[in-house]
């Protein structure tokens, strides 16, 4: 009897054993995600995002391994199957580290080319020379590739060269806008190079569209655009306020000084601007100017636009 007892725990034992060694070695499920070990919160913290977080043999492995001492701080990519080993080697080798690199709504090219050195992600000459090499579906003037950029988060594998965050980006733009459904390229151009411009006047999304109407109209009368934005851009937006002196500059880019669009966009938009490019609201409106929060009022007529501002003026 004794020795049956002693047979059925050795037994237990070693099934607990191998339960615990093929549950954390063997047993592997699909991931999908970014999972950030940030060194400010306590790792437990951190590891909540993961599905396993709660599973008991995860919770006595991360203590086996040093409390999880050892695991590195940043961004990871999770895609495809593991094992709760393979997880915390990852996270202890620093495999497939993530860099977390955002371009802002309206960002102009020289804006995030100098983001992504100062986050040493890049060299310039090394981009350049990329961009000149680069084949890619729309149109790029000159090796101009204002406008494709796409204003998103992006998780950059660490080591990344040049070339492969050059791809990360128009990948993720041609993701938002694909070939078969815009190809028309020269129209799609100019519908980029105006969204731009909408992008950089527009503060509340919901004016988007009546923004676009605007510079729709008066593409169709042969007036000015006459956006503050487009000579800002001359400026590398360095300028708080127009000034009449500051309209004076002789560029293509001068919508005050030349009909219709400027020769490429201004920044990068997004969707829901580019998307205003193409869909304007029907109005009549050909002016509008910014009340002050925000937003704009919009005008038919010159005399109703400057009765505005100088009402606007009184109330000051």
């Amino acid at each position: 009897m004794k020795k049956l007892w002693l047979n059925w725990v050795v037994f237990t034992f070693l099934s607990v054993i191998v339960f615990l060694f093929w549950g954390i070695n063997f047993n592997k499920k699909n991931y999908n995600q970014i999972l950030e070990i940030d060194k400010k919160l306590p790792l437990k913290k951190s590891l909540e995002a993961l599905p396993i977080s709660e599973n008991i043999l995860f919770k006595i492995y991360v203590k086996i391994r040093k409390g999880g001492r050892d695991i590195k701080a940043g961004y990871y990519e999770l895609s495809g199957d593991y094992s709760i080993k393979d997880i915390i080697d990852l996270l202890e080798n620093g495999e497939y580290k993530m860099v977390k690199f955002t371009i802002p709504e309206g960002y102009s090219h020289e804006e995030i080319v100098s983001s992504l050195e100062k986050n040493k992600l890049i060299d310039r000459e090394n981009l350049k020379k990329v961009l000149r090499e680069k084949d890619f579906y729309y149109p790029t003037p000159d090796g101009n590739f204002e406008g494709y950029f796409y204003p998103e988060t992006y998780f950059i594998p660490e080591g990344s060269s040049e070339s492969d965050i050059v791809d990360i980006f128009l990948g993720e733009f041609l993701k938002k806008f694909p070939k078969e459904r815009y190809t028309n390229k020269e129209e799609f151009y100019k519908m980029l190079i105006l969204a731009s411009i909408i992008e950089r006047e527009a503060q509340v999304g919901d004016e988007k569209r009546l923004i676009s109407s605007v510079f729709h109209n008066r593409l169709k009368i042969g007036m000015n655009l006459a956006s503050d934005a487009t000579v800002n851009y001359l400026y590398d937006y360095s300028k708080r306020k127009m000034y009449y002196k500051d309209l004076e500059i002789d560029s293509p880019y001068n919508t005050y000084k030349y009909k219709g669009l400027p020769p490429a966009p201004i920044c990068n938009p997004d969707y829901l601007s580019i998307e205003a490019a193409f869909n304007p609201f029907d109005t009549e409106y050909l002016f509008f100017v910014a009340i002050g929060d925000g937003s704009h009022y919009f005008s038919r007529t010159y005399e109703e636009h400057m009765k505005f501002q100088k009402d606007k003026e009184k109330k000051r």
